[in-house]
């Protein structure tokens, strides 16, 4: 499964990682983004997957234009597979026999008639998909306005227009992440302190105790709730009860939370870091894991890390060593 130079060459060469997720843990995908030199360059989005299975090709990709900041999710229901959704509301499905692009996420008539009893004004404060969550098998996603969304089934998605949007763009609201214990049980952060909890009928506020920017949350097996704020600060609580339980001050905040074998796992582009034992610190791991933090997305039992250096899989027992640019470039 780890990349040879010759799928290298054919799949990523030219291109940044900027997202992945786990499908199974036989089946991951990546999402990259060509390195644009000047505005003669063209974007170019490939979403590459790799497969550990006997007689099927472990690595495959394809080409997509005019995708912005193509995001990585995966649904289980009605069928598994990969969505991929863009900052633009483009839909891009891989899987369970299919390839292709499904209707824009605002452009379709059942997305259209979800938003039936939503104003026009209210649509258009709403932002594009920035993040894509897994919870209880649906596909949930969240972005800039307060917009969460939920997949209902191909070529439907429903607005969860009960939430309030902002005034104007330049409002300090709006989501960057959401998880859940259950989609009966679910919270979605962004903004400064904005949190909203959804109890499967109703939207609600949740009084937080910081004004800081909200970057990431994971709803943790131990019950509790972790919020990832700007330079690195976490929050852990649930419903109306927080804590900051680790102070930091670095460069960057955590883009990705997630739970793997009883930790709280965080990264960025500068690092990796788990969460015992309410301190937050360095995850123990070798040095060639660790320079390929960015991204984490954990399903099936295993945890994948990748970004600009490369990619790692934790399979319940040991980490392995994907994509080594190191040695490919």
């Amino acid at each position: 499964m780890k990349l040879d130079q010759e799928s290298y060459e054919e799949h990523f060469s030219g291109f940044i990682l900027t997202d992945c997720v786990v499908r199974s843990k036989e089946i991951f995908y990546y999402v990259l983004e060509n390195i644009v030199e000047d505005y003669r360059t063209e974007a170019i989005t490939r979403i590459v997957v790799s497969v550990n299975m006997p007689e099927i090709d472990p690595w495959d990709h394809v080409a997509l234009t005019s995708m912005h900041r193509l995001t990585a999710g995966v649904s289980r229901h009605p069928k598994e597979q990969f969505i991929g959704v863009s900052m633009n509301d483009h839909v891009y499905v891989m899987g369970a026999g299919e390839d292709d692009f499904e209707d824009d996420l605002k452009g379709s008539e059942s997305s259209q008639l979800k938003l039936a009893n939503a104003s026009a004004d209210q649509f258009l404060l709403r932002g594009g998909i920035s993040r894509l969550r897994t919870i209880d098998g649906r596909l949930y996603g969240c972005g800039l306005g307060r917009t969460v969304i939920e997949r209902v089934e191909r070529n439907e998605w429903r607005y969860h227009t009960d939430l309030p949007t902002s005034k104007h763009f330049l409002d300090p609201f709006g989501f960057k992440d959401l998880d859940g214990f259950s989609t009966n049980d679910i919270y979605a952060v962004g903004g400064k302190g904005d949190v909203w909890y959804f109890d499967g009928n109703i939207w609600k506020q949740i009084p937080f105790p910081s004004n800081m920017d909200l970057h990431s949350v994971c709803c943790g097996e131990d019950g509790f709730v972790y919020i990832g704020a700007e330079s690195g600060n976490v929050f852990k609580g649930r419903g109306n009860k927080w804590s900051m339980i680790a102070e930091s001050n670095l460069s960057l905040p955590f883009r990705d939370m997630v739970w793997h074998q009883d930790t709280l796992w965080c990264t960025s582009d500068y690092g990796l870091w788990t969460i015992k034992n309410n301190h937050l610190i360095p995850a123990s791991v070798p040095a060639g894991i660790k320079i390929c933090s960015g991204n984490l997305s954990v399903g099936d039992g295993v945890m994948l890390l990748a970004g600009e250096r490369g990619a790692a899989v934790h399979d319940g027992n040991e980490w392995k060593r994907i994509i080594d640019y190191n040695e490919l470039r």
